[in-house]
């Protein structure tokens, strides 16, 4: 079977090489973008993408796209903090390889995303696995969202919200919008749910000095 891998990250690469070459079952090939695997001419079996890289050639490049998902089976390499960023485009592609948790399986990823299958860590078919991907994504809020989250966790509507923070209702609802993209929430119930059910891991993840002046306002009202 010939693989093509085509990402951009070196150490990311060889490790996956290593992998690779451990079955011993595969001729293997290393691109660093897509351009160049189009100039080899190569048809490989299986191509192995970076996540960044796959989502730019769906978005910049669907005909290019669709040329190589009819020629070869296309298994997407991502680690596990970007599963929720990515789950837009990951059905379009035949399986998964996460770097961080299941590289060392590579062949036989390959061999079910051959067959059709894709292996899925169990973590993420529970609830707390998805929180645990959330709260890696919290550096991606400012002070007033997570204040914001941490308020929805109490099941609070957005005046309420507004006066403990001493903001505009407007800019609440802009908050929470915020909030529901960066850290991937279909609604502020769901919102909600996991700020209650993380609150000790978020206010360790963000320290209590963010905390305090919250408190303390949620105590006076």
């Amino acid at each position: 079977m010939h693989v093509c891998l085509v990402v951009d990250d070196d150490t990311i690469a060889d490790h996956l090489v290593s992998a690779l070459e451990h079955g011993g079952r595969h001729r293997i090939s290393v691109f660093h973008d897509i351009a160049d695997l189009q100039q080899s001419n190569i048809t490989p079996d299986a191509i192995l993408i970076g996540v960044q890289q796959f989502a730019a050639l769906r978005e910049n490049e669907p005909m290019v796209y669709l040329r190589l998902s009819r020629r070869s089976r296309i298994v997407v390499v991502l680690s596990s903090r970007e599963l929720l960023d990515a789950a837009h485009i990951l059905a379009f592609a035949d399986a998964w390889v996460f770097q961080d948790i299941n590289s060392d399986r590579i062949n036989e990823l390959i061999d079910l995303g051959l067959e059709g299958h894709c292996l899925m860590p169990k973590q993420f078919l529970s609830r707390l696995g998805v929180d645990e991907i959330r709260l890696t994504l919290l550096p991606r809020l400012s002070d007033v969202e997570f204040q914001t989250l941490l308020l929805l966790g109490q099941g609070l509507n957005n005046r309420t919200i507004a006066d403990q923070l001493d903001l505009s209702e407007a800019v609440i609802k802009s908050m929470v919008r915020s909030v529901l993209s960066k850290l991937h929430f279909r609604n502020r119930t769901e919102a909600g749910v996991f700020a209650a059910r993380q609150q000790p891991s978020l206010e360790q993840a963000r320290g209590s000095e963010t905390l305090t002046p919250l408190a303390m306002r949620t105590s006076e009202g």
